[in-house]
């Protein structure tokens, strides 16, 4: 497939409307090329509830027998166009001054599509490798990276030995990347007339309690990364009350929480549960609940992985200029893959940049679509050389 047919086919797959629930629609349009190229794979049912969801798996063997797996994945589900116009329609996949407008562009489509191609080649050069490669298309990255975490927990992509994940980097190599712990917490009061508020319990005024525990217990700040930097807290959403003359019997709010490598989740949520439970024990008719609705773990290879050095050269070599390893701050689907129990290599690496990701007039520059190709196929074919 050469570079021409390969933007046609990312244009294509751009003006697949896979708002977060209708991934299956990608999947089947990967797995018509796949099969076009007679590349066996798969798709797996995701939530099968009714939704048009779907994550698929494609399988390239080595012609040379068994050997190490190496893995490229990329998610296929895109955020919403947004109500701010566009200057090109978010789904028209339109080519102009070298680049390529239409939501997804950016995040990440054009990784996606950049790996299935660098696949395609290598089949069509004969495939002459000692070992295989998966190609595993997600679902639901946008929502706490849920279909990747899927496949992690169904056991379906324990055989792989290193991964990267195309999401844009500038065609830079990220190493690391926080994680992600997000609590709910409600706490719960009692309504009264608002100018008899000693017949009641203020859940707002409770709740603000909570915060200054908070902010008082945790110090993120002071929890440093190498390559990601501080771990950070941000009260993000806060609900509450339904009228200025009724005390409020419920607050809830949500806490965006990144962390680092050194932080375990599990000790911060029992941190949590302590707070709240001094609280209870200290405050009259205080009652509180918290839940958990996104929680990831932080991702980081070593930098002098072996893996990661190799790529470091194909890039730089691609690129005609040096290449540093770097960390980023947002999560990707890295990190349900590092749940494997193994010391897996998981780099992050793909075309676009990432502050055009969710914006309007979203966009990729189609010579780093193509050098992404260049560099996939590259990456793999020296895996395979050096394993």
């Amino acid at each position: 497939m050469d570079n021409r047919a390969a933007l046609t086919l990312l244009k294509e797959v751009i003006q697949i409307k896979s708002i977060l629930g209708d991934e299956k629609l990608v999947a089947d349009k990967l797995q018509t090329i796949f099969e076009a190229h007679d590349i066996p794979c798969q798709q797996i049912i995701f939530e099968n509830n009714g939704a048009n969801r779907s994550q698929l798996i494609a399988t390239l063997e080595g012609t040379q027998g068994d050997g190490k797996t190496l893995a490229f994945s990329g998610h296929m589900d895109v955020v919403a166009a947004g109500d701010i116009p566009w200057e090109f329609a978010p789904f028209a996949a339109i080519e102009a001054d070298g680049k390529l407008y239409g939501r997804g562009t950016c995040d990440m489509k054009a990784g996606l599509i950049a790996q299935v191609v660098a696949l395609i080649r290598l089949k069509h050069a004969g495939a002459n490798f000692k070992g295989t490669i998966k190609f595993i298309a997600t679902a639901g990255e946008e929502t706490a990276a849920i279909g990747s975490g899927a496949l992690v927990s169904d056991g379906l992509v324990d055989d792989i030995d290193a991964l990267i994940i195309g999401e844009p980097t500038d065609l830079g190599i990220a190493v690391a990347h926080k994680g992600a712990l997000w609590p709910r917490i409600t706490t719960y009061g009692k309504t009264a007339h608002g100018s008899m508020p000693n017949t009641g319990v203020n859940a707002i005024e409770h709740m603000l309690l909570v915060l200054a525990k908070f902010k008082e217990k945790f110090d993120f700040a002071s929890s440093i990364d190498d390559l990601v930097g501080a771990s950070t807290s941000s009260i993000d959403v806060m609900n509450g009350g339904f009228g200025t003359n009724v005390v409020p019997d419920k607050c809830t709010v949500e806490i965006d929480i990144r962390t680092i490598k050194s932080q375990n989740h599990a000790d911060l949520k029992a941190q949590f549960a302590e707070l709240l439970a001094d609280l209870t024990q200290t405050v009259p008719n205080f009652k509180a609940e918290v839940n958990y609705i996104n929680d990831l773990p932080s991702m980081k290879t070593a930098l002098d992985d072996e893996f990661a050095l190799l790529a470091q050269k194909v890039v730089s070599e691609i690129k005609n200029e040096p290449v540093t390893l770097f960390g980023i701050t947002g999560y990707t689907d890295g990190s349900q893959f590092s749940r494997l129990e193994k010391d897996l290599p998981i780099l992050i690496l793909g075309p676009a940049e990432t502050k055009y990701a969710h914006q309007p007039n979203e966009f990729v520059k189609i010579a780093d679509f193509y050098r992404a190709i260049d560099i996939y196929e590259t990456v793999a074919k020296r895996y395979f050389l050096e394993n």
